[in-house]
């Protein structure tokens, strides 16, 4: 099959080039963000109708923007979200087409995109080429190229361009990330992270044969320019396309921003200088492992600061005892999903995936304390709840300021995730260079760099 990079493709979309069904190029608006007044009503657009999806229609209709459009490849759940908001959003219009949606709806000031992630970096480009601010989920994107080229175009735009984050809206989190930054475990060393996912299958191989599509799914639409295959039936839609490469990132791609936001929030991390497979178990041509255990170095995140090592663990394993500090020992019951740092003065442990538990032990004690009990952690009070992340989104825009003022870990943190992602796929060390975009000396690595998309087919035709 004669294939493309996306690198290719994306370029070509935010250049405004043709497209297939009569669709005139995204650029029409003239691309900057629309000057408004602070404090009116936004006018929102919703990529993605269940799931995530949900979280991002409902935050819209929650804080009294008005949601004009929503999109989805599936027309079951675009009714059922029809239905649910019948009441507060009569005017809601329905796509399952977004070049379609961004071709009518030009008054457009935001759009929060919740599909799988292969799709992210065309919807972004389109939004962003219309002058609309972007919520996404995470990851940002789907490829390393994608995530440069998106962050680079938002920047020349002038939009505000999000990755959702529910943990750090946390009190709690929040309050750890105040403590870490002042140094109440000392310089931190190393990080720990490990969750039980996938709960999706991986580790297999593609089905054969094909089942009919159901009618009120688009399957064409659904693959958004990935290389064709088969339909087939609880294969891909809704849930499982996360477990395949050429549609997600497996458990790192699916949980790690949401994981590792404390460290890169707290320390300041860059992308990684390098990251290894340490151990595979189950990869396949066409899927992510059932298990995985991948490590990145960093340089020093500040001058006169150590080097941090982090230690990535999915599919229910977990980090050996041996590389644990011995107050680990402590705990009674190991959590399923967590993230440790690991400091000269102490250790933090985020005990949970949605950064709600918190637990601390200094230099000396034998126990892990719960943070709201320990002694030190009192110096820095307990921040009050707080909105959403989605509803931080809109509150920014509303108030004329929408640029999340700690963004600046957010494209390390997705390269942290996606060169994990690369090797999971390619063995040995792999030597990642930000500035160049690419893997130093690894050229099977960098094929991977911008994942192929399909070559010309009827829903994204480029030149």
């Amino acid at each position: 099959m004669n294939t493309t990079t996306r690198r290719r493709f994306l370029g070509t979309v935010l250049a405004g080039g043709a497209l297939a069904g009569g669709c005139r190029g995204p650029a029409a608006h003239g691309g900057r963000a629309r000057r408004r007044s602070a404090g009116g009503r936004l006018n929102v657009a919703v990529l993605g109708a269940a799931g995530r999806g949900e979280a991002c229609w409902r935050a819209v209709c929650a804080s009294g923007d008005r949601l004009a459009a929503l999109c989805d490849v599936d027309e079951r759940a675009l009714l059922a979200a029809r239905d649910a908001v019948a009441d507060t959003q009569p005017g809601l219009t329905l796509y399952k087409d977004f070049r379609v949606l961004f071709e009518a709806e030009r008054e457009l000031d935001a759009v929060l995109i919740a599909t799988p992630d292969h799709g992210h970096a065309v919807q972004a480009a389109w939004a962003m080429a219309q002058g609309c601010h972007v919520f996404m989920e995470p990851p940002l994107a789907h490829s390393l190229a994608e995530t440069e080229a998106l962050t680079r175009e938002a920047r020349r735009r002038g939009v505000a361009l999000w990755m959702g984050d529910e943990p750090a809206t946390r009190p709690a989190f929040r309050r750890a990330v105040t403590l870490l930054r002042a140094g109440i475990i000392g310089a931190v060393t190393e990080i720990h992270a490990w969750t039980a996912r996938p709960v999706w299958p991986q580790g297999g191989g593609r089905p054969e044969g094909s089942d009919p599509v159901p009618p009120e799914l688009d399957w064409e639409l659904w693959l958004c320019g990935a290389p064709p295959r088969p339909f087939k039936q609880r294969v891909y839609h809704r849930y499982n396309w996360r477990g395949w490469h050429d549609f997600g990132g497996g458990a790192l791609g699916d949980i790690g921003c949401r994981l590792l936001s404390l460290p890169f929030r707290a320390l300041g991390l860059g992308a990684p200088r390098t990251v290894t497979a340490e151990e595979v178990d189950g990869a396949t041509s066409e899927m992510y492992p059932r298990a995985s255990r991948v490590e990145a170095f960093f340089d020093a995140p500040v001058r006169r600061r150590p080097p941090v090592t982090l230690a990535w663990h999915d599919g229910g394993w977990r980090p050996a005892a041996g590389r644990l500090p011995e107050v680990m020992r402590s705990l009674e019951t190991f959590p399923g999903g967590g993230c440790l740092l690991v400091g000269e003065d102490g250790v933090w442990l985020m005990a949970d995936e949605t950064g709600e538990r918190h637990r601390v032990a200094l230099a000396g004690e034998t126990r892990l304390m719960d943070a709201d009990k320990h002694e030190a952690c009192m110096l820095a009070p307990l921040p009050p709840e707080g909105a959403d992340t989605h509803t931080l989104f809109l509150d920014a825009l509303r108030a004329g300021a929408p640029e999340p003022a700690d963004a600046s870990h957010v494209r390390a943190l997705t390269e942290t995730v996606l060169t994990g992602c690369v090797a999971q796929r390619v063995p040995g060390r792999l030597a990642w260079n930000s500035r160049k975009g690419r893997f130093d000396g690894n050229e099977e690595a960098n094929h991977l760099v911008a994942p192929a998309c399909a070559e010309g087919g009827a829903l994204l035709h480029y030149p």
